[in-house]
């Protein structure tokens, strides 16, 4: 159904598989819908998987990176620096900037609530999962969802919207409302108590599962605690049941699996911890290491389910993670420049996965510009839909990439973030092509800082070449410009972001 770009009242509010269109089945003939899994990690780097250097064994996502079905994605790039910007981005297609989910999502107590700057999904985005329901999908969300409360404030604050992945298009879902320890230790959740020790064990915080039935109500119901032990063991135990029933309904489906692995809490359980202890890593790098191992464990239980369930050939795997590392923790880059919160490569290139054996019968690395918001479009391109209206989609289909027809990108990823607030027109910006990155920090709506690098001769980048390529710089602030009017245009127009616009009204011309 579409749906009006106006909002009415106030807003509430990974992917792994694709295919159909005119890239793959149509859905005129007897060929099997295609399915489509998104699996996200949480603050994973791209440095921090085994075959980028990594230092946790990760040898599931080894051999799905090298496997002759799979593209492995290095220029694989998050939607957003932080965590809530990407998953907007993941369901949208659309920069989140557009919809005013400007930083991590609320959390806290009250008066964090109610910041202008942690805004939810707003109901008339229109998602992914939405799309796919279209076309007879079943939907399916296990995971942290961070864009929005599930009920609404505790403390009563009337204004603050529900906003749930009911609300957006799934028909089943069993989330957290943000993000939770990779483990479950929490001693004070059981009764008699029963405990992992750990490097976070003196932060006791009980993980709480909600769903809502129906899946779009207010009727939430708070799922059992999950026993001591690993998160991403007890995700997967939710994501088997839910593919034995498609497998044996033959109906097609899209499921979204954002792990909470391995945002802060970090915790390892055995038989990790002993391992990585016995290497001799203190004591926090153990909890890192030893979490990332646990959650490749329930990638590569994810992958032998769907060829033990005849599901995989017809499946586009999707793995990828919302950001890059945390400042403070062991998390790597493996050389990039930056970490989460930041627009630098480090920030926002991170580790990405394709595998469709239907579709990719030989491995390829690819080193194409790719990025979270291609999501939407590369669906709905193989499914043969259309935007219910006009807005602006950001991403692009990839499928050119994935059959091999194209290693460009047609267009240049765009990424805003405040540092530390829009209200005093001060944020970072880059606008990345296939080759080259636009670099801009913004301080009192003029750029204090504007260089370019060169992507593919300098990953790290070190070098500002804009005088050397005078041309290309020119060509890409004219480009940016104008993509930051439509993206202004979009958040004083489409949705008015709650009365709130947090950018300059004109931005600043370069060429005077």
């Amino acid at each position: 159904m579409a749906r009006s770009l106006l909002p009415v009242g106030l807003c509430t509010v990974l992917l792994l598989g694709l295919i159909g269109g005119n890239h793959g089945a149509s859905n005129d003939d007897d060929s099997p819908m295609p399915n489509f899994i998104f699996a996200m990690a949480d603050d994973y780097g791209w440095g921090d998987v085994g075959y980028n250097g990594g230092n946790a064994s990760t040898p599931n996502l080894d051999a799905m990176a090298s496997g002759m079905n799979s593209l492995k994605l290095q220029r694989y790039y998050s939607g957003g620096p932080v965590c809530s910007p990407t998953r907007g981005t993941v369901l949208t297609g659309r920069n989140h900037n557009r919809y005013c989910v400007w930083t991590a999502n609320a959390g806290g107590g009250t008066a964090d609530f109610v910041r202008r700057e942690r805004m939810p999904l707003p109901y008339y985005e229109y998602t992914v999962a939405e799309a796919v329901k279209e076309k007879g999908y079943t939907t399916a969300m296990f995971g942290k969802w961070h864009l929005g409360d599930f009920k609404k404030l505790r403390g009563g604050n009337p204004k603050w919207p529900v906003s749930h992945p009911g609300n957006h298009g799934f028909d089943i879902w069993h989330a957290t409302e943000r993000s939770a320890p990779t483990a479950t230790t929490n001693c004070g959740c059981f009764s008699p108590p029963r405990c992992i020790s750990g490097h976070w064990n003196k932060n006791f915080s009980c993980t709480n599962y909600w769903t809502a039935n129906p899946a779009n109500s207010t009727n939430l119901q708070n799922l059992t605690t999950p026993e001591p032990g690993d998160d991403s063991l007890f995700l997967m135990d939710m994501v088997e049941p839910f593919l034995r029933d498609m497998a044996q309904s033959k109906k097609p489906f899209f499921l979204y699996i954002p792990i909470h692995t391995v945002h802060i809490n970090y915790i390892a359980v055995e038989p990790y911890r002993t391992k990585y202890a016995n290497l001799g890593y203190d004591s926090e790098t153990v909890d890192y290491l030893g979490a990332i191992e646990a959650m490749d464990v329930q990638i590569g239980r994810l992958r032998q389910l769907l060829r033990e369930l005849s599901l995989a050939n017809n499946t586009l795997l999707w793995f990828a993670s919302d950001n890059g590392p945390a400042s403070h923790t062991p998390g790597s880059t493996n050389g990039l420049r930056g970490r989460k919160a930041m627009v630098y490569e480090g920030g926002v290139r991170v580790p990405g996965i394709i595998e469709w054996p239907d579709m990719i019968s030989e491995n390829r690395v690819v080193d194409t510009p790719i990025v979270s918001s291609d999501l939407l479009p590369t669906v709905m391109d193989l499914l043969d839909l259309s935007m219910p209206d006009d807005r602006p989609v950001d991403g692009e289909s990839i499928m050119p990439v994935i059959t091999g027809k194209s290693t460009n990108r047609t267009k240049p990823i765009g990424f805003m973030f405040r540092i530390p607030s829009f209200f005093n027109k001060t944020y970072n910006a880059t606008w990345v092509n296939n080759q080259y990155k636009l670099f801009m920090n913004m301080k009192g709506g003029k750029p204090a800082k504007l260089v370019l690098y060169d992507l593919i001769n300098d990953i790290a980048e070190t070098t500002d070449v804009s005088k050397e390529h005078r041309g290309v710089f020119e060509s890409m602030q004219t480009e940016f410009n104008e993509w930051f009017h439509s993206v202004v245009n979009s958040t004083e127009h489409e949705s008015g972001c709650y009365g709130i616009s947090r950018f300059d009204d004109e931005p600043y011309d370069w060429y005077e």
